[in-house]
C-alpha cells in the first residue's frame, strides 16, 4: 500500500474519530450549544426587568441573548449533521448547510431594526 493511501486512510479514520459520537467534537459542540442555549435564555429572562432599572443595559442584554441562543443552537446543528453524515463528503455538506442557516437566523430582519429606538 502506497504511503498516500495511508496516509487518507489514517485522515479518514480520525475524522471519523474526532465526529463520532462521543469524540472531540460532539462533547464539545454539545457542552458549548448547551450552554450558550442556557445562558441566552437567561439573560433574555432577565432583560425586561433589568429595562426597567437600566434601560441602556436592558437592549443590548436582550440581544446577546438572542444571539446566544442562536448560536447555541447553530453549534447543536453542526452536531446532529455530522453526525448524520456517513462520510467525509456528506458531513460537510451538513456542517455547511448548519452553519448557513445559523448565520441565517442571526440576521436581524428589516422590521426589528426599524423597531427599535436608539434616541
Amino acid at each position: 500500500m502506497s504511503g498516500v493511501k495511508k496516509f487518507f486512510q489514517k485522515l479518514g479514520s480520525d475524522t471519523k474519530k474526532f465526529f463520532s459520537k462521543g469524540g472531540m467534537a460532539d462533547v464539545g459542540l454539545r457542552k458549548f450549544g448547551k450552554t450558550l442555549t442556557k445562558a441566552g435564555g437567561f439573560a433574555q429572562s432577565i432583560a425586561p426587568i433589568l429595562s426597567v432599572v437600566a434601560p441602556e443595559i436592558g437592549l443590548p442584554l436582550l440581544a446577546g441573548g438572542a444571539l446566544a441562543k442562536t448560536v447555541g443552537k447553530t453549534s447543536q446543528d453542526i452536531r446532529r449533521g455530522a453526525q448524520r453524515g456517513r462520510d467525509i463528503a456528506s458531513k460537510t455538506s451538513n456542517i455547511s448547510r448548519a452553519i448557513t442557516s445559523g448565520i441565517e437566523a442571526g440576521r436581524p430582519s428589516v422590521g426589528q431594526l426599524e423597531q427599535l429606538n436608539f434616541a
